[in-house]
């Protein structure tokens, strides 16, 4: 999925959005490396040494590549949105929502990969880190094109152009 126009261009500038779908991009490529080590894992029910330096990575990447990413989403984004559509009952609370719920999952996965370590039959703790690992990807491909097919255009169609700038100058100068 790369990044593109959500609607077309945006005042003549470009699209302001276009650094977190960037993210999103990177993010998801590293989820298909995740999910291939998860699959890897199921298969031969092991976890080679580079199986587990693959997990931290991926761990890592969720945790410092995601969370951040997220606290942009909610600072940046949400803010302005919220104002001019409300909260509750709108992809603005459903988003918010979403962004608990990854950093819950990020959370399980951090204890799961630890009892991996601690675990003498590696089997079950396989299939708990694998629960947790395919949920979360599931969920984040879901999740990043909620934002690219409803809340980013939704933004684009109910901010302001000021608005809409500040959002692309913030997002750009990080």
């Amino acid at each position: 999925m790369a990044p593109g126009p959500l609607c077309g261009p945006v005042a003549g500038a470009e699209d302001p959005f276009s650094p977190l779908l960037a993210d999103h991009a990177r993010l998801l490529e590293r989820l298909k490396t995740f999910e291939g080590i998860l699959e890897e894992m199921v298969r031969s029910r092991r976890v080679s040494p580079e199986g587990r330096v693959s997990l931290d990575e991926s761990l890592h990447a969720l945790r410092d590549g995601l969370l951040p990413h997220f606290r942009l989403e909610e600072e940046v984004v949400l803010p302005p949105l919220e104002a001019a559509v409300g909260r509750f009952g709108t992809l603005v609370n459903v988003i918010a929502y979403e962004h608990d719920e990854v950093r819950r999952e990020i959370e399980k996965l951090r204890e799961a990969r630890a009892a991996l370590d601690a675990s003498t039959d590696v089997g079950p703790a396989i299939e708990e880190f694998n629960r947790h690992g395919v949920f979360t990807i599931q969920f984040l491909w879901d999740h990043f094109r909620k934002e690219r097919t409803s809340l980013f255009p939704t933004a684009v169609q109910r901010l302001s152009p000021s608005q809409l700038e500040a959002i692309r100058s913030r997002l750009g100068g990080r």
